[in-house]
């Protein structure tokens, strides 16, 4: 081929001189796949990379034709096959047609007495969520629906090249990561069972391990993307991939109603919340807190069983997550518990073991107060108590909450993945959700809202905080929390009693620092998009109302009640605010799980 022909393929912009010209200093003519100097002298024409590793200069292009190449043969197969979807996702009936396949399994004599149908615990909610957003991440063009008995579950998923485990050393750094994020919100696994997961995964026949190390692997490169957003998340893709494949393909040895199956669960909840869209997320919790409850988890074991120490606390940590994750979404869709805590008599993990533990009991504790608040502020006064007293319980909550903040443990090495900031977010955030009109108390003194705007401005500057440092893991709560924290401030403004100091401009400085905080979680998490849009909404309506209000008002600083020894104050009904404003209306009924199209 002529030099000049070559030559005129060539990008200057993404080509430099190959290594070997630069190592014998001659004039590279950078032609692709090979430069004129390597061809004459019958040797390889390589690069550096990025990171400075050596590759073949022709490694772009093999790929470009390697996709060229794999695009005809799409086109060549959808022009011959007539039953192939045109539609990238499988519709409805195609989907309950192979959920009907997976609806019925051989259980393990050592679970249930004899085969039995497990309806939800089965997989069929599992696999519909794989096929509606977790898994089904490519188009799904293989398989024909004329013959619904033939279909094979495995062939939903995408073809995957088969995923290696990484080197050993990168592997462990890996569990590192897991457990660092694991131990510290939801311990589930321990360090040991772990690495011997680890040992165990090259033996191909256990596929139940397998699944568990492919599973840890995607979630820690999740946990890294979260504090790095370099980092790809392609690879944990690949490894969700490989375990969804498992899963589909031998869901009668995995899923068999023990705690196994409670992990397998477990597992892909943790992924799932990394997600875009917590819908899957939703959808498990269901399947592992019913599991839960038929296990037995939300109690103490009998005594005849006579369970070793380690065996009680592994059913506890399986239960206190299940439980976590599960008040943690419902916190966020503000929707009833399915386990409640009055049903709930087994003790809390053992906080032994690394300190990272003892803060996830601690944050369990946290999670307790946080279903209270739930409870008591958003559904019915339990039958024995009708005469319930809201404001007293309020304060007396209030109080649980300073005492909750004070005792956190010590922990030592405090890091990006186990930030100690967190239990200021999680105080504040709990305090405005405690004061924040409600159900049961729709009418705010003069001191709540003075001291709900305090903890509102306190929440955004510990949120903005940890996001600006990369501390920050699930953005749909943590948006869900943010826009809650600068809506109750818009409100508190709104609503400011007369005679009562406010610094004007510290407000709005606020405001605009919650607004952006929500645009930079947004360029992470797209899906946050209308509640950023909706705050933004809502903030030029309190300017453009409220600013002949607001200049009267005295400039001075926010009146800070000391957030650990505040004296809970009892209700002035002289000095209750006679509702909202009547121009007020932008600011009524906004619930943020609406604003988002999670298809629940």
């Amino acid at each position: 081929m002529p030099s000049d022909t070559r030559r005129s393929h060539v990008r200057r912009s993404n080509v430099t001189a190959c290594a070997r010209c630069k190592a014998r200093k001659q004039r590279c003519d950078q032609n692709i796949p090979a430069c004129s100097n390597c061809e004459r002298a019958g040797v390889e024409c390589v690069g550096h990379d990025v990171d400075g590793s050596v590759v073949p200069r022709s490694y772009i292009k093999n790929l470009e034709d390697h996709v060229a190449l794999l695009e005809q043969e799409i086109q060549r197969y959808r022009s011959t096959d007539q039953s192939i979807p045109s539609e990238t996702k499988p519709g409805p009936e195609f989907v309950e047609q192979v959920l009907a396949q997976a609806s019925f399994v051989s259980l393990h004599t050592s679970s249930y007495p004899s085969p039995r149908y497990m309806g939800t615990g089965c997989g069929l909610p599992l696999l519909r969520l794989l096929l509606v957003g977790l898994g089904a991440s490519a188009p799904i063009d293989r398989v024909s629906t004329c013959d619904p008995g033939l279909l094979s579950i495995a062939d939903l998923l995408p073809h995957e090249v088969v995923v290696q485990l990484p080197a050993n050393n990168v592997s462990l750094r890996l569990i590192d990561v897991y457990l660092e994020h694991s131990d510290f919100f939801s311990p589930i696994f321990y360090r040991a069972d772990i690495l011997g997961m680890l040992d165990a995964a090259g033996d191909i026949p256990c596929l139940k391990v397998r699944f568990k190390i492919f599973m840890i692997m995607a979630i820690a490169l999740q946990v890294l993307n979260r504090t790095d957003s370099s980092i790809s998340i392609t690879r944990s893709d690949a490894f969700f991939s490989a375990a969804s494949r498992i899963l589909l393909t031998d869901s009668a040895n995995l899923l068999t109603g023990d705690l196994e199956h409670m992990e397998i669960l477990l597992l892909m909840i943790q992924y799932s919340s990394f997600s875009s869209s917590p819908a899957g997320t939703w959808h498990i919790i269901g399947l592992a807190t019913r599991l839960a409850v038929d296990l037995g988890l939300h109690d103490e074991p009998p005594h005849r069983l006579r369970l070793d120490p380690l065996a009680l606390d592994r059913r506890r940590r399986i239960f206190w997550a299940t439980y976590t994750f599960e008040r943690n979404l419902c916190a966020v869709l503000g929707r009833p518990v399915s386990i409640p805590d009055e049903a709930i008599f087994v003790s809390l993990p053992a906080n032994s073991g690394p300190s990272r533990v003892a803060l996830a009991v601690h944050l369990i504790k946290f999670r307790r107060f946080e279903s209270e608040i739930m409870q008591i502020l958003h559904q019915q006064p339990p039958l024995a108590s009708r005469n319930f007293e809201h404001y007293s319980w309020r304060d007396d909550m209030r109080q649980r909450l300073y005492e909750w903040r004070t005792t956190v443990p010590f922990h030592e090495n405090p890091t990006q993945l186990a930030p100690m900031e967190i239990f200021d977010g999680y105080l504040y955030n709990s305090l405005v959700h405690l004061f924040s009109p409600s159900r049961h108390i729709s009418i705010l003194s003069a001191d709540d809202l003075v001291f709900l705007a305090d903890c509102a401005k306190r929440s955004i500057e510990a949120y903005r905080s940890s996001f600006r440092d990369g501390k920050l893991r699930f953005y749909w709560r943590t948006i869900h929390n943010l826009f809650r924290s600068g809506v109750s401030l818009i409100y508190c403004l709104k609503n400011w009693p007369q005679g009562r100091d406010l610094d004007t401009r510290s407000a709005h400085t606020t405001i605009n620092l919650c607004s952006s905080v929500l645009w930079g979680m947004v360029e992470r998490y797209p899906e946050g998009k209308p509640g950023r849009d909706t705050f933004e909404t809502l903030y030029q309506s309190f300017q453009q109302s409220n600013t002949e209000h607001l200049s009267h008002l005295q400039t001075q600083s926010f009146p800070f009640a000391d957030s650990l020894g505040f004296a809970p104050a009892t209700l002035d009904t002289s000095k209750v605010s006679s509702g909202p404003i009547p121009d007020d209306s932008v600011l009524e009924d906004v619930s943020l799980p609406h604003l988002y199209a999670w298809d629940l």
